[in-house]
């Protein structure tokens, strides 16, 4: 008992220091100030959210209306996850905003961090434009620390920055439609299915590639066929043709072969504007749309579509995601 009467003086006397006590409400003051440093410190699992009362844990009533911090997946009480009101500054390990090293170096738990994080656990910081540490983390929340990290390192390497938040969620989520939540970066299939995809006179890619080597999709958009991996490799001053497992195993080539297809397919322009289905029409319109046989298979692409917008607190789409 005397020990949570010390707490509470403690808190009381924080009160006294951080306000002013013109229409002053105790309790409400006090509910406030414990839930602002109980926000400062992130929670020891990553893969866990800080719910608005300051407790650790997963699903809709720790990531959703309120979360503080960690894979936030609904709107906030007040800061937007640990993202601070202007989206130019970073939260620091003790919870304030700004910018500079302070702010967004080591331990930064949101925003444009810089550096990485205080818990050791291996979440760095960074961004990539609209996409961030954080966001990263909410799309691709099944994913190992470790794993995930790895993956954002690919993105930053690119230097690609998508235009809005729009053309992030929509990115990400044909990525993680097509690798599994970037679990893989090679089809399942591979390489038993290897041979169905080596071109020759008889093919529709007259394309081929050195022996033994096989064209199975790979990458965060899984590059098939040896005329793609050739003409991705030439546009990356990569010889890709030789070494396709390049986009396998080198994470940054990973992801600029899916911004290869991304930008000569001309999906940004619809990405841009909130079009999902018209991007999905170019990725594999052929298979998924107009009732096709992949049409359940665009049904999931389309629900975690629905997820990832979340992830940028961009509501419901506002154009018709099927097609």
């Amino acid at each position: 008992m005397t020990k949570f009467i010390v707490i509470y003086i403690l808190l009381l006397v924080g009160l006294c220091v951080n306000g002013d006590d013109s229409n002053f409400n105790g309790d409400d003051h006090l509910a406030s100030l414990f839930r602002r440093r109980a926000a400062r410190s992130a929670c020891p699992d990553r893969n866990h959210c800080r719910s608005k009362w300051g407790y650790c844990g997963t699903g809709s009533d720790y990531c959703g209306a309120g979360c503080q911090g960690g894979p936030c997946q609904g709107g906030s009480s007040g800061n937007s996850g640990s993202v601070c009101p202007d989206r130019n500054h970073c939260r620091s390990k003790w919870g304030y905003c700004g910018t500079g090293p302070d702010y967004c170096g080591t331990g930064c738990q949101g925003g444009p961090c810089s550096g990485g994080d205080n818990n050791g656990n291996g979440n760095q910081g960074g961004s990539s434009g609209q996409i961030n540490a954080q966001n990263f983390a909410c799309v691709f929340k099944d994913l190992n620390a470790g794993t995930r990290n790895q993956r954002f390192h690919g993105l930053q390497a690119t230097g690609w920055k998508p235009a809005n938040a729009e053309e992030a969620a929509v990115f990400l989520a044909h990525v993680y439609h097509e690798t599994d939540g970037l679990r893989t970066m090679r089809e399942y299939c591979a390489p038993g299915c290897g041979h169905a995809y080596q071109g020759g006179p008889s093919s529709w890619c007259k394309t081929t590639g050195p022996p033994g080597k096989l064209y199975y999709g790979r990458g965060w958009f899984q590059l098939s066929w040896p005329c793609n991996y050739d003409a991705a490799g030439k546009a990356l001053g990569v010889d890709l043709l030789s070494n396709p497992d390049l986009v396998e195993t080198n994470d940054k080539l990973a992801v600029s072969t899916a911004l290869w297809f991304y930008r000569t397919q001309g999906m940004s322009e619809p990405a841009r504007r909130g079009d999902f289905a018209a991007t999905t029409r170019i990725i594999n319109g052929h298979l998924e749309c107009n009732g096709g046989s992949g049409y359940s298979h665009q049904l999931s692409r389309v629900e975690t579509y629905k997820r990832v917008r979340q992830c940028f607190n961009l509501g419901p789409p506002k154009i018709n995601p099927i097609c």
